[in-house]
């Protein structure tokens, strides 16, 4: 790391024999600035630019004592040119069939931009008249694209052969847009080191117009929506992989269950001891033992009461206080994964029990300082779950979707 206290001792040339400073009256001195820039500019910028020269190594590699801008291109690294190439090359079919101009990479990245912009300025549902408009416009906008052919893109974009998707789609209904889909999805464990507790979850994107795996689900903000499977880090809320519900196919039952869901999204990351954060909807015995066993990873998580292995014992409600706990462990010398069992009270009249599984923890901890007595599974699993629900409520602030029916005047 470069120490700034020292930068001006280190191009002093009697400190450091291997660096040359020529003064301005030698050929060799170098005005970054133009004069033209500098009569233009305030006193504070006049000096600065006056100040701003070169300075040679022996070796014959330049400096400048000026700063320069430095440009994070992180975005590229998840919409590769290798993608934008796939979506130019398929919207330009779509745009010589309807007689539009055709795009290229550069002005496709500058529609990318806009669209997230869009969203991070919360202007996603805002008429593309008033946000181009003289009187509501934004400039950023209007400076970097026109209101007609950001229309046109919108109405334009494509991301796979529309000549080949009729036959393709027999057998995959997301056909549409899967090879940019993971594409994207591949990048996104290859660019981030995670934290050691991840959660699974799934997130339903808001989305009620015509589309061949449209879900309904009834406990979810929107009711309607596109069904996102995904593996994320608990804490940063950073998404790693994801998997999109298509609907029903022809796979055998045992790849569309649940517990192949959870194996898919977590191969990544197998044998690095990590733990997974489940709902009841995944979690089970048998999918626990597996992970433990075969991917190196530990499981947490609720358990419905219906899963097999769980000892009516544990189910048992009668005559236990409210806020109590039960616990059951493998026994040791079945030789099977070590998965403790939790039964806790969470409310009386009627009775009701929530039950737990863990293979991370392996005692009987109970916190005795709050009035709930939660236990160490508990309360694990409630600082763990949340972060699927953190992604979707970004999501939703800060949509980039954009409907197409504002572009009827759009026509060629």
């Amino acid at each position: 790391m470069v120490n700034e206290d020292n930068i001006d001792d280190a191009s002093d040339p009697e400190e450091d024999d291997n660096v040359v400073t020529y003064d301005s009256d030698t050929e060799y001195h170098r005005e970054i600035e133009s004069d033209s820039s500098s009569r233009s500019s305030s006193p504070d910028q006049q000096h600065a630019s006056t100040s701003n020269i070169a300075v040679i190594a022996r070796s014959g590699r330049e400096y400048t004592t000026a700063p320069q801008m430095q440009v994070r291109r992180i975005f590229q690294k998840f919409i590769t040119p290798e993608i934008v190439n796939i979506i130019v090359h398929h919207t330009n079919e779509e745009a010589s069939i309807r007689n539009l101009k055709l795009t290229n990479t550069e002005e496709l990245y500058t529609f990318i931009g806009i669209l997230i912009l869009m969203g991070a300025n919360n202007d996603s549902e805002l008429p593309i008249d008033d946000l181009w408009g003289k009187v509501l416009g934004k400039n950023i906008y209007t400076a970097t694209m026109s209101r007609i052919r950001f229309g046109e893109l919108l109405s334009l974009i494509r991301f796979d052969d529309k000549q080949t998707r009729t036959e393709r789609r027999k057998q995959d209904k997301f056909c549409p847009i899967r090879e940019v889909f993971y594409k994207i999805d591949e990048l996104f464990v290859k660019y981030y080191i995670p934290s050691t507790h991840l959660t699974i979850d799934e997130m339903l994107s808001l989305f009620r117009g015509r589309c061949p795996f449209k879900v309904f689900m009834k406990d979810k903000p929107g009711k309607y929506g596109i069904l996102i499977r995904m593996l994320s880090d608990a804490h940063t809320r950073y998404i790693l992989k994801m998997e999109v519900y298509a609907g029903k196919d022809e796979r055998p039952a045992e790849e569309r269950s649940a517990k192949a869901v959870v194996r898919r999204l977590v191969k990544p990351l197998e044998g690095t001891g990590r733990n997974v954060t489940t709902d009841r909807y995944y979690t089970s015995i048998e999918l626990a033992e597996e992970l433990y066993n075969d991917d190196k990873l530990t499981l947490a998580g609720t358990l419905k009461s219906n899963r097999k292995h769980i000892p009516e014992e544990l189910k048992k409600t009668q005559g236990r206080e409210l806020y109590s706990s039960r616990f059951l462990f493998t026994d040791p010398k079945t030789g099977k994964a070590p998965v403790t069992l939790v039964s806790y009270i969470t409310r009386l009249k009627p009775t009701k029990n929530l039950l737990l599984l863990s293979t991370q923890h392996n005692d009987i901890k109970v916190d005795e300082s709050t009035e709930k007595k939660k236990t160490g599974v508990n309360l694990y699993y409630n600082e763990t779950k949340g972060g699927i629900d953190s992604i979707d409520q970004m999501t939703r602030h800060h949509s980039v979707k954009r409907g197409l029916k504002v572009l009827v005047y759009f026509s060629p």
